[in-house]
């Protein structure tokens, strides 16, 4: 990823993290690495856990934002999602409990952002 792309996708988790902090979520971490994939941010809300995915565009000549989440990229998510919930004990009732998958699409035009926030994008 070029360095105006990683500016883009910070300023990107950085309005969504704002956005999410004011409609009442509290975050538990941000950017969480695993090999082979990312979490964006990570927050509760209402006793769920909410992992979120952040797409943020200058320009929609590619498409919209949240066109940007593939089939591979959700699969590379959830597998990040399922590392997560393992590797901390104290959160084994989400493994099977109250947890979702948020996506903040956020495009970026002329100095203005449009948020678009879809809840539990792996719902059936």
């Amino acid at each position: 990823m070029g360095s105006q792309s990683k500016r883009t996708g910070g300023l990107g988790e950085a309005l969504a993290l704002k956005y999410l902090l004011q409609k009442g979520y509290g975050l538990i971490k941000k950017n969480h690495f695993i090999r082979g994939g990312e979490i964006d941010l990570i927050l509760k809300k209402d006793g769920i856990l909410v992992f979120v995915e952040v797409k943020t565009r200058r320009s929609t000549a590619f498409g919209a934002p949240e066109g940007a989440l593939t089939p591979l990229k959700k699969q590379k998510l959830l597998r990040a999602i399922r590392t997560y919930l393992m590797s901390h004990p104290g959160l084994a009732e989400h493994a099977i409990g109250p947890w979702r998958c948020d996506l903040i699409a956020i495009e970026i035009k002329g100095g203005t952002a449009q948020i678009k926030h879809f809840t539990n994008i792996f719902a059936v």
